[in-house]
């Protein structure tokens, strides 16, 4: 299988403690996984992973989950409740989230069971919309793991590359309008830049959370490249990485806080740019988000206020089912992230078990019939 992930080539290389910072603590992202405690006492839950420690690994340790043993698999998906999303499942519920917008079917691809067609013919706008519009249209994806909903590189449940002229990611969506309609490069940066401005998304799992800001990074560049027969030069990734750090945040999605609270060791943290965060969070764990258009941080909770002014059109995923208490009775919170996503956002599409639609499993019966 092809290494999916490089930690020590383009566009990592040299930028790796950069895509490590979390915006809120300002330290670095920790590995919140008992995954790689065996390799020593800087690898635990709440130890802050860092490019030392990183590139100490052999290359395929920091890989996507499906070059991981079976047993870590099992694992990860009984603690965490990780687990795989098909590329044609995103492609399904991306596309829906399309047909909302467009108000018409099959915009960027025909979907016919498991495999689907990209629509080759440029792609038309409603009357009265502009396709600057829909690359400024925010999306979330709640609990994106390695970010399958956002980007497209490969197909999360096989390792599958997929060809950029198939992809089916959001990004992607919006990286093939802007080339369909930007007149030069210039503008083509500006509107890229916009692009991944709008697309958010939180994880608990801080290698799975590198993944997908790698997973974003790479997308960029391949969309520079395909676009422009270039590679992208160090200052377009570094403000890609910025905006990319903020957007992708480490996040419990049931309390909205950093796992474990803010790291208490100290630890140096290098920036790119001056800090652009202009408030601090009330307690030492609320993160902290960006919100572009009005250059302002809020925390995140801010957003499940009646009358805040920022959200989302769209929040998407695979949420956990269920939290593990390591006994038979399991306790949902499928329907709590839920809550929480119709809190943030006019539209709400996530896989959820079908049982509570028969007022079956442990959800309380009155959720069921709101539901």
């Amino acid at each position: 299988m092809k290494e999916l992930i490089k930690l020590d080539d383009y566009p990592v290389n040299g930028l790796l403690k950069y895509l490590l910072q979390d915006k809120t603590t300002k330290k670095n992202i920790i590995f919140a996984s008992e995954s790689y405690t065996g390799y020593g006492a800087g690898y635990t839950n709440s130890s802050q992973m860092t490019e030392d420690l990183l590139l100490g690994f052999s290359q395929c340790e920091i890989q996507p989950r499906v070059y991981k043993v079976a047993a870590e698999q099992s694992e990860r998906t009984r603690k965490k409740a990780e687990v795989f999303t098909p590329a044609w499942v995103v492609n399904m519920m991306n596309n829906h989230c399309d047909e909302e917008w467009f108000a018409r079917k099959d915009v960027f691809n025909s979907q016919s069971g498991h495999v689907w067609e990209t629509i080759t013919e440029k792609i038309t706008f409603p009357t009265g919309r502009h396709w600057t519009e829909y690359v400024d249209s925010r999306r979330l994806e709640i609990t994106c793991g390695e970010a399958p909903y956002i980007v497209s590189r490969y197909d999360s449940s096989t390792g599958e590359v997929i060809p950029i002229e198939k992809r089916i990611g959001i990004l992607d969506r919006k990286l093939r309008v802007i080339n369909e309609n930007a007149e030069n490069e210039k503008e083509w940066l500006i509107w890229a830049y916009r692009a991944l401005q709008s697309v958010y998304g939180y994880e608990f799992q801080g290698d799975n959370l590198l993944i997908a800001r790698i997973n974003i990074l790479n997308t960029f560049c391949d969309y520079v490249e395909t676009q422009w027969h270039r590679l992208a030069t160090k200052d377009e990734l570094q403000k890609a990485i910025n905006i990319i750090c903020w957007n992708f945040w480490q996040m419990d999605g049931l309390s909205d806080t950093v796992p474990f609270g803010i790291p208490q060791e100290e630890f140096f943290q290098l920036s790119m740019f001056d800090e652009i965060n202009d408030i601090e969070p009330e307690e030492d764990f609320d993160c902290v988000i960006y919100n572009w258009r009005s250059k302002k941080s809020i925390l995140f909770k801010k957003l499940k206020e009646r009358g805040n002014t920022m959200k989302f059109d769209f929040v998407i995923g695979n949420p956990p089912y269920q939290e593990d208490t390591f006994g038979t009775s399991d306790k949902p919170v499928y329907n709590d992230f839920m809550d929480a996503s119709y809190m943030v956002a006019d539209k709400v599409e996530l896989i959820t078990p079908a049982r509570f639609l028969f007022n079956a499993g442990k959800t309380p019966k009155d959720w069921n019939q709101k539901m």
